[in-house]
């Protein structure tokens, strides 16, 4: 039996509920104490989330986020994942030329090796699933694919469906690639919304290729080690017949091309929003682009939370910003929600 998952399963959430890689001086000077415009800007953000009319936050996180947990960030640093040819492997082109190639030399090291498999919530994840927690209209869109804001994995450290998108889709989950290991478009493949709408956890394959998988994915990180390589792709479970592809959006591909993306909702909460905070991104893809067009146009208010500046292009931004890890500045935004609350309740 194969579980077809659902825009409305997606949807639904369930009834319960860095310290980053920064100089040792600065990291010091950040805890003891935030100048009084960052400070300023934490009591804004909490004043928007308790104010009884208030339309909520959506915050959208980025590779920043989870650094601390131990995953490199995509554009900066020493071990960051895009001085690995990420943009030219990352495609359905390069995926199409060599199936099996592709998951043995690029996938499967990149992003099913231990650290992401390793990886938990990171303080400022679950500073972030407790404030959506108190606020049903607290929403959170990641460009992330570790899965560290998700209930599903994480239970009351994560964030449940109603209120988050994985805009960039997340590992461990596959979809139906139309596709066989040569690359060829199969008549037999899935079509349609067989296509576009279901997506399979790993233990939703053939049982032949979930145990190769797992075999490939617990490969050591020593490089002395022997590794087991996939001697074959994965295959849809579905159609049996093309290979399954990671649920994960591809830099040829649109975030219209598969339902678990939800561009639709995301697009729509940033019409519906109060504010919108950065945090831990580089503002170098479309969801972050189009976030601040609309704000510009809704007069919405944005925040930055980030160890670097923002581009010189944003400088709507320019005093915006909170320049602190965010698992610094998440958590204390939480305390000023619940000391905020003892407040009201208590008058």
């Amino acid at each position: 039996f194969i579980q077809i998952q659902s825009r409305t399963m997606k949807r639904e959430g369930l009834s319960v509920f860095d310290k980053a890689v920064v100089p040792k001086r600065a990291r010091i000077e950040t805890e003891n104490e935030l100048s009084k415009q960052e400070s300023s800007l934490i009591e804004e953000l909490c004043s928007i989330l308790i104010k009884p009319s208030s339309r909520g936050i959506v915050f959208i996180t980025g590779a920043g986020i989870s650094t601390s947990a131990g995953i490199p960030a995509f554009r900066t640093g020493k071990d960051a994942v895009w001085s690995t040819n990420i943009l030219q492997n990352g495609t359905k082109k390069a995926f199409r030329r060599d199936v099996l190639g592709w998951y043995n030399n690029f996938w499967i090291p990149t992003f099913e090796a231990k650290k992401f498999r390793d990886a938990k919530p990171t303080e400022a994840h679950i500073a972030l699933a407790k404030i959506a927690q108190i606020f049903p209209n607290t929403r959170i869109v990641t460009q992330n694919v570790d899965g560290l804001h998700c209930a599903r994995l994480h239970g009351k450290l994560g964030i449940f469906d109603a209120q988050l998108v994985e805009a960039h889709g997340r590992i461990g989950l596959f979809r139906c690639s139309g596709i066989d290991a040569s690359g060829k478009s199969l008549s037999t493949a899935c079509k349609g919304t067989d296509a576009t709408d279901h997506w399979y956890e790993i233990d939703e394959l053939l049982p032949q290729d979930a145990h190769a998988f797992v075999q490939a994915t617990q490969r050591g990180d020593n490089e002395e080690e022997q590794q087991q390589e996939l001697s074959a792709p994965p295959r849809c479970p579905k159609c049996q017949q093309a290979c399954a592809m990671p649920m994960a959006l591809l830099f040829d591909e649109m975030y219209d091309s598969h339902l678990f993306f939800e561009s639709d909702a995301w697009d729509s909460w940033y019409d519906e929003t109060d504010a919108i905070v950065f945090i831990g991104t580089s503002f170098a893809v479309q969801l972050t682009s189009e976030a601040i067009k609309r704000a510009k146009r809704h007069n919405i208010a944005l925040f930055n939370i980030n160890l670097k500046p923002p581009p010189a292009y944003l400088k709507s931004l320019t005093n915006r910003s909170i320049m602190a890890p965010c698992d610094l500045i998440l958590p204390r935004l939480y305390e000023h929600v619940q000391q905020a609350l003892l407040r009201t309740t208590t008058k």
